[in-house]
């Protein structure tokens, strides 16, 4: 994809968008903790074998005694995470391409990923649409595509929250445990926060490229509303851009 340079201020705003989502993500932690306090107290309250039983109460004990931190820590990575990648005499480092994608990976690490992996495709299906326009209206912006590790991409969401678990202490076999209603309220959380990041764009007239050029297309096809005649709605920059374009192309008709 080609993208044009784009200026300080554009800049800025991408940053402050993205300070926005995780912000709000994070003012929704405390309900994530909650979803999983809540499915664990339930969990023991149901009938099992003696060793299910003892897998949940060690499940629900565990999350007592590190719930307060993994929250913490989770926020800290993901404010963390907008901070922009080292730069290195090559240019920016992507840590997730180190070695051009040929270091080793622990079976720790490894595992983490694919959680993580099978966590961002549930979530992806949630909030495709609001994160793809999201998505290309930040590249807009910034005049590049989102760097894999960005703070943005489900993906990278979804594998900080595993990190942050298994960093404060919490077991891997819990998270297991927990998985479809944790993912079911980051996707919620997410869904809200990639909403409110397309109506801040919204709100400062953002438009990407391709959003544009569909928008104009759509106005030279001709009005779809209204009495003959009359102009389309317009709204905005782009509604006068399409009402200017009409304007033209019946001016050299003439």
């Amino acid at each position: 994809m080609d993208f044009s340079p784009t200026s300080t201020a554009h800049r800025r705003l991408a940053h402050l968008a993205r300070q926005r989502f995780v912000e709000g993500l994070c003012a929704g932690l405390s309900a994530l903790d909650k979803t999983v306090h809540d499915f664990l107290t339930e969990l023991m309250g149901q009938t099992a074998t003696q060793r299910d039983m003892q897998l949940r109460r060690d499940a629900w004990m565990g999350h007592q005694a590190h719930r307060k931190t993994w929250v913490e820590h989770l926020g800290r990575a993901w404010r963390e995470s907008l901070a922009p990648p080292p730069v290195t005499g090559r240019g920016t480092l992507n840590a997730s391409k180190a070695f051009d994608g040929l270091e080793l990976l622990g079976d720790d690490v490894l595992e983490n990923k694919i959680i993580a992996s099978r966590m961002a495709l549930t979530l992806t299906e949630h909030v495709a649409a609001p994160f793809d326009a999201a998505r290309q209206r930040t590249q807009h912006l910034e005049g590049r595509e989102l760097a894999s590790t960005d703070i943005l991409r489900p993906e990278t969401l979804c594998l900080h929250l595993v990190e942050q678990w298994l960093e404060v202490g919490l077991q891997r076999d819990h998270l297991q445990m927990v998985i479809d209603p944790l993912q079911r309220e980051l996707a919620a959380l997410a869904l809200a926060q990639y909403q409110a990041l397309v109506k801040l764009y919204d709100e400062q007239g953002v438009v990407a490229q391709d959003d544009l050029r569909a928008r104009v297309r759509r106005a030279a096809a001709g009005p779809n509303t209204g009495s003959p005649g009359e102009p389309p709605p317009a709204s905005g920059p782009v509604g006068l851009a399409s009402q200017a374009l009409q304007q033209s192309r019946a001016a050299l008709g003439r």
